[in-house]
C-alpha cells in the first residue's frame, strides 16, 4: 500500500459516515496532507507525537465533527500505516503509532471542543447583544434568542442569583435523560454531582466579581437513571448595560462519547483487537513494572509461545479458521493461569506471551508448560471438524531485575527459533550462552548485504587433487568474509551466516559468474594445465526455475565451455519427490554440465537417489568424514562407510572427500576407493594468484 491508496480508502471511509462540504479532490487534499504531517511525525527524530494534535484539530476545521469520524480515521490509519514503506526500518514503529493516535484522537476531541466553545461564545455573545438592544428591536431580539436557545446542541441553563432555574432547554433534558425534554429540578446545584457540588458553588459566587471571567472546566451532572453524565460545563453572568448581574448562563456540552471514544481508543491501543488479550506494548510496559517499576516482583517468568503448524491450518481451512482457534487459544491460557498474578497477551499472528508473578503456590515452570500443551491440544469444533493447536514454548525464569524488557523478549525469541528447529511441542528455558552465540550468528547475518555491496565478500579456491597422483584436478570457489571486527571469516562462516538471510539466492549466483569469470581469465594465461571449477550450490538455488538460464548465460558471457564447470547439488534438493532440482540436474546434463552430488552418505536414501540420478561423483557428507576420523577403524559407522564406497564406484561414479587434514586421513580414503580428496593436508584455499601458483607444480 502507498500513500495515495491509504488516503483514498480514509476518504472513502469518511464519506460513509459524514457530509464535508467540500470536492472529493479538495477533501483527499487535506488528507493526504495531514497524512504527510503524520509520517514525519514519525519519522523525525527526536520522536515528539505532539504535533499530530494540531493535525486532528485541522481536520475538525475541515469538517470531521463527530465520534464516528475519528473512529473511521484511526481504524483506517492504524491497519494501513503500518504497511506504508516511509515506515519500514522505523524503530519502535508500532509504540510509536501508538503515541501518534493518542495524539490525534486528544486533537480531534480539543478540535470538536473548541467548535463547540465558539457556538457557545456566539451564543452568550448573542444573548448579551439581544439584551443591549431589547429596547431597540424586543421583538426580533427575543426571537433570536429563542431560536438559538431552543435548537442549540448545547444544553443551556439561565438561573437568577441565588440559583433558582428559570429556563433550561431541550439539549439539557436530553443529555440527563429526561425523555420529556423537562427537567424536575429547581435549583442550578441539584443538576451537579455531589461530589462537585460545593466547588461549583463557589465557581459560580466568584463570577459575580466584576472582572471574573467565564469558567470552563470537565464536570459531571446527575442523569435521572443515576448516572453520572460527563459534561464540559461552562458559566458566565449576564448583567444590566450599567454591569449589574442579573442572571446565570450555564451550558453543558456533553463528552460522555467522546469519553467512551478516548476510553475505546486506549484500549485498542493496548489490547489485541481480534482477541482482547494485552498487545506486545502492554506487555513490555507490564514486564517494565514487574522488573524494574515501584511495585517490582523478584520473581517473575515469561514463557514466550509460538503455534505449530498454524500457516496449515489459516492455508488449508481459512482464516475464519485460525480466528477460531486463536481465540480458543486465548482462552485456555487464560485459564491455565486463572488464580495467578499473570498478564496474557498476544503478540502477532499465532505469538504469544504470559508474564507470571510468582508465588509460592505457583507450579513450576515445567508444570505450567506441559499444562498449556495439554490444554491446547483439546480440539475445537468447526462443525464437525475438530482442530487443535500445539505450541513451542521458550521461559525465561527470574530474569535479572536490571534487563530491559525488550532484551528478555529478544533472548525468548532466539530461543523459540532454537526450539522449533528440532521439532514441535518442544519447550525450553532460554540458555543466555547459546543466546549470545545465535544473536552473534544473527548480528553477522544482518551485515552481511552491506558487507557483500562494500566488497568485503569475495573468493578464494580450494584444490581438489588424485588421491593417487595428487595431481590438481579442480578447485572449489569458497566465500571468504574480511570482516573488520571478526577478522577473516571462511566459506561455512559466511554459509551459516548466509542461511539468515535472503541473500543465498543472489549470492550464489554471484558465486558461479565471479568463479567462471576467473577460470577464463586463468584459461587465457595457460595454454594447459587449467583445472576445472566446482562450485556447490545451496538447496535454493539448486531448485531455482531459474538456474538453467542462469548457467547458460554465465557460461555464454565468460566463454567457459561447459565442460569444465561441475556444479554440486546437495542430496537434500534432489531427493525430494518431484522436484524441481532433479528437472534441473536432467537439462544440465543436456547442457554438457556435469553435476556432483554432495552430503551423501547420511541416510540409507542416499544410495537410491544416487541410483536415480545421471551425477558424476558424489562428495562424502563433512559430518560422515569427521565421525570416521573420530571413531576409528573398528566402529560399526566406520565398516558401514567401508561397504558404502564400493556400491558407490560399481555405479560408475566416483568419490570426493573433503576436509582431509593429515596423510594418514589421505591413505584411508585412498585405499578404500576415493577418487579425489580436498582439505588442509592438500591445500589450503587461497586468492587466484595462490591458487594460479599451483597450475605448474
Amino acid at each position: 500500500m502507498d500513500r495515495s491508496e491509504l488516503v483514498s480508502e480514509w476518504a472513502g471511509a469518511l464519506a460513509r459516515v459524514i457530509y464535508i462540504a467540500r470536492s472529493a479532490d479538495e477533501v483527499e487534499h487535506e488528507l493526504k496532507a495531514a497524512l504527510d504531517d503524520v509520517l514525519h511525525t514519525l519519522t523525525t527524530a527526536p520522536f515528539d507525537a505532539e504535533p499530530v494534535s494540531a493535525v486532528a484539530k485541522r481536520l475538525v476545521g475541515l469538517g470531521l465533527t463527530s465520534s464516528e469520524c475519528v473512529e473511521r480515521s484511526i481504524t483506517v490509519l492504524g491497519t494501513g500505516m503500518p504497511q506504508l514503506p516511509e515506515l519500514a526500518g522505523i524503530d519502535d514503529a508500532a509504540d510509536k503509532l501508538v503515541h501518534v493516535f493518542s495524539a490525534m484522537a486528544r486533537g480531534f476531541s480539543d478540535g470538536m471542543r473548541k467548535k463547540l466553545y465558539d457556538e457557545q461564545e456566539g451564543l452568550t455573545r448573542a444573548l448579551i447583544q439581544a439584551r443591549e438592544n431589547a429596547e431597540r428591536a424586543l421583538s426580533d431580539s427575543e426571537a433570536r434568542f429563542e431560536e438559538i436557545f431552543t435548537s442549540s446542541s448545547v444544553g443551556m441553563a439561565i438561573s437568577a442569583l441565588d440559583g433558582t432555574l428559570i429556563r433550561t432547554n431541550r439539549a439539557l433534558a436530553d443529555i440527563l435523560g429526561h425523555r420529556r425534554g423537562k427537567l424536575p429540578a429547581n435549583r442550578v446545584e441539584d443538576l451537579f454531582h455531589a461530589e462537585d457540588a460545593d466547588y461549583l458553588k463557589m465557581r459560580y459566587q466568584v463570577l459575580l466579581e466584576e472582572d471574573a471571567l467565564p469558567f470552563r472546566e470537565r464536570r459531571r451532572l446527575l442523569r435521572q437513571d443515576g448516572d453520572d453524565a460527563v459534561v464540559f460545563l461552562s458559566a458566565s453572568v449576564l448583567r444590566d448595560p450599567d454591569g449589574t448581574p442579573r442572571y446565570y448562563v450555564t451550558s453543558a456540552e456533553d463528552v460522555s462519547d467522546k469519553q467512551l471514544l478516548e476510553g475505546q481508543l486506549q484500549f485498542q491501543a493496548t489490547h489485541d483487537a481480534l482477541t482482547g488479550l494485552a498487545n506486545r506494548p502492554r506487555f513490555l510496559g507490564r514486564l517494565e513494572e514487574a522488573l524494574r517499576g515501584k511495585r517490582s516482583h523478584e520473581d517473575v517468568t515469561v514463557f514466550h509461545l509460538d503455534l505449530d503448524g498454524f500457516r496449515a491450518i489459516n492455508n488449508g481451512l481459512g482464516r475464519e479458521a485460525g480466528d477460531r482457534l486463536l481465540h480458543a487459544v486465548a482462552a485456555r491460557l487464560r485459564d491455565v493461569f486463572d488464580g495467578e498474578k499473570a498478564t496474557v497477551a498476544r503478540f502477532d499472528g499465532d505469538e504469544f506471551a504470559v508474564l507470571v508473578e510468582n508465588t509460592a503456590t505457583t507450579p513450576s515452570v515445567e508444570m505450567l508448560a506441559a499444562r498449556i500443551n495439554d490444554d491446547l491440544a483439546e480440539p475445537v469444533y468447526l462443525g464437525e471438524r475438530g482442530i487443535a493447536a500445539t505450541a513451542s514454548i521458550a521461559v525465561m525464569h527470574r530474569p535479572p531485575p536490571d534487563t530491559l524488557p525488550v532484551n528478555v523478549l529478544r533472548a525468548t525469541d532466539i530461543t523459540l527459533q532454537r526450539l522449533k528447529s528440532s521439532g514441535r511441542r518442544q519447550w525450553g528455558l532460554v540458555d543466555l550462552e547459546a543466546n549470545e552465540r545465535d544473536r552473534a550468528r544473527f548480528s553477522l547475518a544482518s551485515s552481511m548485504p552491506g558487507a557483500w555491496e562494500n566488497g568485503e565478500i569475495d573468493l578464494e579456491y580450494q584444490p581438489l587433487v588424485s588421491s593417487e597422483t595428487r595431481e590438481l584436478v579442480a578447485v572449489q570457489a569458497l566465500l571468504r568474509w574480511d570482516h573488520e571486527e571478526q577478522g577473516p571469516l571462511d566459506h561455512e562462516q559466511c554459509l551459516d551466516a548466509l542461511s539468515e538471510t535472503g541473500l543465498a539466492l543472489p549470492i550464489g549466483r554471484w558465486i558461479l559468474e565471479r568463479g567462471c569469470a576467473q577460470l577464463r581469465t586463468w584459461s587465457d594465461r595457460h595454454d594447459s594445465g587449467v583445472p576445472k571449477l566446482y562450485v556447490e550450490l545451496s538447496s535454493d538455488l539448486a531448485a531455482d526455475p531459474d538456474l538453467i538460464a542462469t548457467v547458460r548465460d554465465v557460461l555464454a558471457d565468460t566463454g567457459v565451455e561447459p565442460d569444465r564447470l561441475r556444479l554440486g547439488m546437495p542430496v537434500r534438493a534432489l531427493c525430494q519427490h518431484d522436484g524441481m532440482a532433479e528437472d534441473n540436474l536432467e537439462v544440465l546434463q543436456d547442457v554438457g554440465v556435469a553435476v556432483v552430488l554432495y552430503e551423501f552418505g547420511n541416510t540409507r536414501g542416499d544410495l537410491a537417489c544416487l541410483e536415480d540420478l545421471p551425477v558424476v561423483a558424489v562428495k562424502m557428507s563433512s559430518g560422515v568424514v569427521s565421525r570416521v576420523r573420530r571413531q576409528g577403524e573398528d566402529s560399526l559407522f566406520t565398516r558401514s562407510i567401508r561397504q558404502l564406497v564400493p556400491l558407490v564406484r560399481e555405479n560408475g561414479t566416483q568419490l570426493i572427500v573433503g576436509d582431509v587434514h593429515t596423510g594418514p586421513q589421505l591413505d584411508w580414503w585412498r585405499d578404500i576407493g576415493a577418487d579425489l580428496v580436498q582439505g588442509e593436508h592438500t591445500g589450503a584455499a587461497g586468492t587466484p594468484g595462490e591458487t594460479e601458483r599451483r597450475f605448474d607444480r
